[in-house]
């Protein structure tokens, strides 16, 4: 037996449906962001253990590159970091506000008496 939803609740479950789309997607790229952040965070940690005078190479594209210095390339590290940093708390509020969206829909389908939806 089908249940029949109003239109109102319809569109929340459609709303709901896509917001749980985003969501995935924005989890996706957290996890993208935190793997990142801990490869870098693990290459600073390496490049304190060289000397300074240490050969150092990095990739770009499918050749490795010599670095002219190893200040050169902790800054360049230290940049990144700092980025995928701000990217990743952008990603964070992004995703808490997602969250909160669909918490709300969840509850006015319970005021309805829908229940929450199943996304």
């Amino acid at each position: 037996m089908a249940v029949s939803l109003n239109p109102y609740l319809k569109e929340k479950l459609e709303q709901a449906q896509r917001l749980q789309g985003e969501l995935e997607a924005i989890l996706n790229q957290r996890y993208q962001l935190e793997v990142t952040l801990k490869e870098t965070e693990k290459s600073l940690q390496e490049l304190d253990k060289l000397d300074d005078d240490a050969p150092i190479y990095k990739s770009v594209g499918t050749l490795l590159v010599r670095v002219k210095s190893k200040d050169e390339i902790k800054k360049e590290l230290e940049d990144s970091k700092e980025m995928i940093e701000l990217r990743l708390k952008t990603v964070l509020k992004q995703q808490e506000l997602l969250e909160k969206k669909l918490k709300e829909i969840q509850e006015e389908f319970s005021r309805y008496g829908g229940g929450a939806p199943s996304t």
